[in-house]
């Protein structure tokens, strides 16, 4: 059952610079936006906004599974 959630966890989208920060813990909108133009967390513009995964964002901040900041 736990890893029932937490592989649900993995698929939340996250969508728009301010989630994205609020997921990273970062102070504020423009500090994700900062840190997603350069490339250093895993997103994809789509139209005007920002989206990632839950999953991806975590490996990311951990340097857990492997992945490159840059997305997939």
């Amino acid at each position: 059952m736990a890893d029932q959630i937490q592989a649900k966890d993995k698929e939340v989208i996250i969508w728009g610079a301010s989630a994205i920060a609020r997921e990273a813990g970062l102070p504020d909108r423009a500090a994700a936006y900062h840190l997603l133009e350069r490339g250093l967390l895993p997103a994809r513009r789509v139209g005007r906004k920002w989206v990632t995964s839950r999953g991806q964002l975590r490996r990311a901040l951990t340097g857990t599974g492997g992945d490159r900041a840059g997305g997939e």
